[in-house]
């Protein structure tokens, strides 16, 4: 018999029908898991009956948080759909390249970005659409369900069987559709159970992080929801009101997740100096920089320890997660493997490096991604093993430290430079608010160092400052050759700078 997965939202359903399920905080609206459970069955019997779509079919999103992007990810996985949440923020072209990837019969967006879902839809001949409103009488999507002669009961699934395609974000090149199944969602949830106490009764998670990505999605919404628990969205990420949420007993949040300048973000507030968390049970965070430090002492001075971790889209999202914060000598530590993946260090050679050397990360287990859509898997799979394209180095006790994507490693007369580490020892520097290091071509060394810097308000920053700073942190030949200004760096949906961008703009000519 093959393995296989039980829809958790019927289980849930039938076992706790009056427990909350899902929240979205500026509608103030909260389904219950029996209520979540039936508009999950009228909607799928609709997207099969109605709409005519079957097993196998795409079904793309365009929308920002809602409890209704719960709705019809469970609706269509327990159809047989595949579900394709796509990034509003992306520009409308952006988007017709997705939608022409990943080839959905059907398009749900909100009213909120009603016109780029209708260009987008226009452009790439979509012709089954879906809307939702805060506005019932406009809402086609809640008529839908109301009018469903009947709900579509939920069974056991093949774990082969996909349920998602989930772009990545993109921030180091071009998006690529990485594949869940019911296997891999399943895996993920024991994984979070394991290591972030995820099935504990009466847990409660804050999503902050957008749902079309894997962070927000995958971290910890869909293993709270598949363990029973309650999972909170706010609409876009708000600190201030993640702030509230998280001091309210009476909201009682176990759980928190997003990237390290969300936390940034949140401790920065003046109101956090006196915040309390009566309820947090876990904070997790990935990335890593030049603040982990003072974000993990803030809230260890608050009376709350963090978890850090490190992960992909394509990996569940979490591969190894850093047990708590106590010990700020490992605050930019990723820490432990999760019990439910493997994971090695390779050199270029594919052989397991040594203790404390630099080799390319590869995972495996049940909870790693099949492939990517519409992409040979042989170009990213070294037999079961999936390669991360990310480097890293494990200590003497087996933890794991993440330095760079190999891709964003240049060669500067044969030395491999890591832009990571010179951003670490750059950050700090007298009127930097934030540094970015690409290569550029050079005659002489193949490749050098630009740092690109977005200065504070008022600040005065040149190359022969920030040289200057590094002075003794650095060997000589790390340091960046070339410098220009910004004056914002862009960033992704998730806060991450878009790295792809800053290469397209400066990458070929440096400014000094």
């Amino acid at each position: 018999m093959k393995p296989w997965a039980k829809d958790w939202v019927a289980y849930h359903g039938a076992l706790r029908p009056e427990a909350p399920a899902v929240t979205c905080v500026e509608r103030g609206v909260t389904l219950r898991w029996g209520e979540l459970d039936e508009r999950v069955g009228r909607l799928a019997y609709q997207l099969r009956h109605h709409f005519g779509l079957q097993p196998g079919d795409r079904v793309a999103l365009i929308a920002e948080n809602d409890t209704r992007i719960f709705e019809a990810q469970f609706a269509c996985m327990r159809a047989g759909l595949i579900w394709v949440p796509l990034s509003w923020r992306l520009a409308v072209g952006e988007l017709v390249t997705l939608v022409r990837d990943a080839g959905p019969a059907m398009l749900i967006q909100d009213d909120i970005w009603r016109e780029v879902g209708d260009a987008v839809a226009d452009a790439t001949g979509i012709e089954r659409r879906l809307l939702w409103s805060d506005d019932l009488a406009r809402s086609d999507y809640d008529r839908l369900i109301a009018d469903a002669p009947a709900a579509m009961p939920g069974g056991v699934h093949d774990e082969d069987q996909l349920t998602h395609i989930l772009y990545t974000s993109g921030t180091t090149g071009l998006p690529k559709g990485a594949l869940c199944s019911w296997g891999t969602l399943k895996h993920h949830a024991i994984n979070a159970a394991q290591t972030s106490r995820a099935a504990e009764r009466g847990n409660h998670h804050l999503n902050i992080v957008p749902l079309f990505h894997a962070g927000g999605l995958n971290t910890f919404s869909n293993p709270t929801l598949y363990w029973g628990g309650h999972v909170t969205t706010t609409r876009r990420f708000d600190p201030a009101v993640a702030l509230r949420l998280l001091t309210d007993p009476a909201v009682g949040i176990t759980h928190l997740c997003g990237v390290l300048q969300m936390y940034e973000l949140i401790t920065a507030l003046p109101a956090f100096a006196e915040a309390r968390f009566p309820t947090l049970r876990n904070g997790l965070f990935g990335g890593w920089g030049p603040k982990t430090v003072w974000v993990h002492q803030t809230w260890q001075d608050r009376g709350f320890f963090l978890q850090l971790s490190y992960g992909s889209t394509e990996q569940g999202p979490l591969v190894t997660v850093l047990d708590d914060g106590r010990d700020l000598a490992l605050a930019n530590c990723s820490g432990f493997v999760v019990p439910g993946t493997e994971l090695r260090l390779v050199d270029g050679d594919g052989e397991d490096v040594a203790q404390g050397e630099v080799g390319e990360i590869w995972t495996r287990g049940p909870a790693i991604t099949p492939g990517y859509w519409n992409r040979p898997r042989g170009d990213y799979f070294e037999g079961d093993w999936f390669r991360t394209g990310d480097c890293g180095r494990f200590d003497e006790a087996g933890r794991l430290y993440v330095v760079d994507r190999l891709r964003e490693v240049y060669r500067s007369g044969g030395e491999n430079i890591y832009p990571a580490e010179v951003e670490l020892a750059l950050a700090d520097a007298p009127g930097v608010k934030e540094v970015a290091i690409i290569a550029v071509p050079d005659e002489r060394w193949g490749e050098v160092g630009l740092a690109i810097v977005e200065p504070m308000p008022g600040a005065e920053v040149s190359l022969d400052s920030l040289l200057a700073h590094a002075d003794g942190r650095l060997a000589r030949f790390k340091l960046p050759r070339h410098f220009a200004t910004i004056a914002e760096m862009p960033r992704s949906a998730t806060l991450k700078i878009d790295r792809a961008l800053l290469k397209k703009t400066y990458g070929a000519a440096p400014a000094v």
